[in-house]
């Protein structure tokens, strides 16, 4: 089986399991990819803001820049709550002048804002659709085709006909 090094689950993997190397066989390689498809969303939040000060910051950084960034990452962070606190609504009443009030408060206001810039990307993008309706045609006026692309193997399906065959693959990683 040719599977492609540089593809968004191999570069996945790769960072996921801090390793250069990449499994020779599908069987571990598909299992192992099922378990980071798990587990990938949690240990991302957990690790967010170290991800984040480690794409932008280098030690050449002075002490002021790591520390507005640090600040803009947590206060994404805390707004990120505040935006999820109305779940604790089906389980308590906030007092006046709490701070799960003043959560709630601030999250309405981050919900808000949200939903403005995304009703601004929704109609760019569809101007950006709209201008690009258009088909091809060639000078005798018939429809251009773009060539038929062939189609990847799907990982899943491989290891379901290996699972059913009984034998694990070689990977060929190019």
């Amino acid at each position: 089986m040719n599977l492609n090094i540089n593809s968004k689950t191999a570069k996945l993997y790769r960072w996921f399991y801090a390793t250069n190397e990449m499994p020779q066989s599908l069987c571990p390689y598909f299992w192992k990819l099922v378990l980071m498809w798990v587990f990938i969303l949690p240990y991302t939040i957990i690790s967010l803001p170290s991800i984040l000060m480690d794409l932008r910051m280098s030690e050449s950084r002075s002490m002021g820049e790591r520390s507005g960034v640090g600040f803009i990452i947590w206060f994404i962070l805390g707004m990120l709550i505040c935006m999820l606190s109305w779940f604790g609504l089906f389980f308590a009443e906030p007092g006046k002048d709490s701070l799960w009030f003043h959560a709630l408060a601030a999250g309405f206001i981050g919900w808000g804002a949200a939903f403005v810039f995304g009703c601004i990307a929704l109609f760019k993008w569809s101007k950006e659709m709209w201008e690009n309706r258009h088909v091809k045609y060639d000078e005798s006026g018939r429809r251009i085709w773009e060539p038929v692309k062939e189609k990847e193997p799907s990982i899943i399906a491989e290891f379901l006909k290996a699972k059913y065959n009984k034998y694990c693959p070689k990977i060929n990683w190019k």
